[in-house]
């Protein structure tokens, strides 16, 4: 009996490891998408914005499903997955309208819509890191 409960609990732990290192490289490759657009739009390079922006597409599907973004929040704020996954449909609506923008040459609304992906980010640590 004590081994299954050893086993149990060995899971656990390795689940919520799994997700706390999950989310870290997540968030990272989100940072890194960020960065690079605001280089693109710093060195007026369209490619290196729309790299960023597909950066940030990809990371930002961990947050797709309510249930799912559960896992990677702290255990105190689990009931506020609805949150990231807010946010994260903020972030999937100006990331496509900064790529509409850019297409279009449109820069000056293409930095508003990039500026929107950021207040989405923010808009969610606010809440998970009690800002």
């Amino acid at each position: 009996m004590k081994m299954v409960k050893i086993l149990a609990l060995s899971a656990l732990l390795s689940v919520g490891a799994m997700a706390d290192e999950t989310l870290a490289l997540n968030m990272s490759q989100m940072e890194n998408g960020l960065s690079n657009v605001q280089k693109g739009f710093l060195y007026n390079a369209p490619a290196l914005i729309k790299g960023g922006v597909s950066e940030i597409q990809k990371a930002n599907a961990l947050f797709h499903n309510v249930d799912a973004s559960k896992k990677y929040l702290p255990k105190d704020k689990q009931h506020m997955s609805n949150i990231a996954f807010n946010a994260a449909k903020r972030i999937d609506s100006a990331s496509a309208d900064l790529l509409k923008a850019l297409n279009k040459k449109e820069y000056s609304k293409a930095s508003q819509s990039y500026s929107e992906i950021v207040n989405a980010c923010t808009a969610c640590h606010a809440v998970v890191r009690g800002w």
